[in-house]
């Protein structure tokens, strides 16, 4: 009896313990500004207060502005207000559902999409006069409160992704549903549409050397398993980089979110119903330079194991730590020691289904403070301090 005892405590002991619900204070979003979503928009200015970009299917966009401290929200502007846009339906200013960009000089950058997810038999598709008209770029200046249309990136495609080059002054998008790699100029108020790069991102990332990355499925043709676009403004070009998997190659899958570690060096990435964490070290690129279309490949390595699910949202800690969802756990990930924690289980005040999360998007304030937004209902949940360097550093 002693023995089995003393094998059930071992067995108990190595058993992970359960994950605990993390304790998050929940800031619903003005029931005014959206209809019932919300996408990657949200992003923690230079003032300290996290802006938010709403969908409205079939009406207007909004950016929003929660006050962490006080719960108080502002209704900044919305789309069709500035645009004078009349669409309706799908062809109206949906959503804000690129990453919000913010400026060195802390304006807010933000661009509108379609509220349409399939284009089978949308008349834009085959580029007729009707139909959406295009996604806008906005800037909002928190010092002022004035909020600029900076007009259509392209025509009839809606905008993706998003990135900011404070020292070139430059933002990247990527458009939907064609998927082409766009280059915005503050300065000038200029675009410039560098071709197909590939699928439509949620997230892009930007490294040490100002090379912008976006991960996805292959282009048309293509036979690697994985593949992931470059642009290197050195060259002024895009580059197909394939995909060599470190590991397991089965148990690879594109990720959803990428980020850049600390030092931008390393892409760290977490993949839907992905069983690890995914690491790509910017080292092992490697270019076909004799090739004409400017092809070469990239290393990934299968860095840590956590648990399956649904992920949607990431972003990199104050503590230089990569926090991400997978279903209703939130993990962090630390490159330094290649070790994935998985921090507890994320239960969304009010939920409509639940056990389900519906993560869309990551920020993190100054204080270290991860801020998350959730669906079902509309809302953000902020985690306090939980990215902050240990020591307080």
């Amino acid at each position: 009896m002693r023995s089995f005892m003393i094998v059930l405590m071992l067995v108990v002991a190595a058993w992970p313990a359960l994950a605990e619900t993390l304790p998050a204070a929940s800031f619903p979003v003005p029931k005014n500004t959206y209809d019932d979503t919300g996408y990657t928009a949200i992003q923690v200015g230079l003032d300290g207060l996290v802006y938010v970009g709403t969908a409205w299917y079939g009406g207007s966009a909004h950016l929003v502005r929660l006050h962490p401290d006080t719960g108080k929200w502002d209704d900044l502007f919305n789309a069709h207000q500035l645009t004078r846009d009349t669409g309706t339906g799908l062809d109206s200013q949906s959503k804000f559902h690129a990453k919000l960009q913010v400026g060195a000089d802390g304006l807010i950058w933000a661009a509108t999409k379609q509220g349409n997810e399939e284009f089978t038999n949308r008349p834009e598709y085959g580029e007729s006069a009707t139909g959406y008209p295009g996604g806008h770029l906005f800037s909002f200046n928190p010092k002022t409160g004035q909020a600029i249309d900076h007009g259509i990136l392209k025509k009839q495609e809606g905008i993706m992704g998003g990135a900011i080059d404070n020292a070139r002054q430059r933002l990247y998008y990527v458009t939907d549903p064609k998927g082409h790699f766009l280059i915005y100029d503050i300065a000038t108020n200029t675009v410039r549409d560098l071709g197909r790069s590939g699928p439509t991102p949620r997230y892009m990332a930007i490294d040490a050397k100002s090379r912008v990355f976006i991960v996805g499925a292959p282009l048309p043709g293509d036979t690697a398993a994985g593949a992931m676009t470059m642009y290197d403004p050195a060259t002024d070009k895009l580059y197909q980089l394939a995909v060599t998997v470190d590991g397991d190659g089965k148990a690879y899958g594109a990720p959803y979110v990428i980020v850049m570690n600390a030092d931008g060096t390393k892409l760290l990435g977490a993949a839907a119903n992905c069983k690890y964490v995914e690491e790509y070290d910017l080292s092992t690129i490697k270019l076909t330079t004799a090739d004409p279309d400017a092809n070469g490949s990239i290393t990934c390595r299968l860095a840590a194991e956590i648990k399956p699910g649904d992920t949607h949202a990431g972003t990199l800690g104050k503590d230089g730590c990569f926090y991400f969802n997978s279903s209703a756990s939130l993990y962090r990930y630390d490159p330094k020691t290649s070790i994935a924690e998985e921090l507890g289980t994320i239960d969304p005040p009010n939920s409509r289904d639940r056990g389900q999360v519906y993560a869309q998007g990551a920020t993190v304030g100054p204080d270290g403070t991860l801020y998350m937004k959730f669906l079902y209902p509309y809302q953000v949940l902020a985690f306090n301090k939980l990215t902050a360097p240990k020591g307080g550093k």
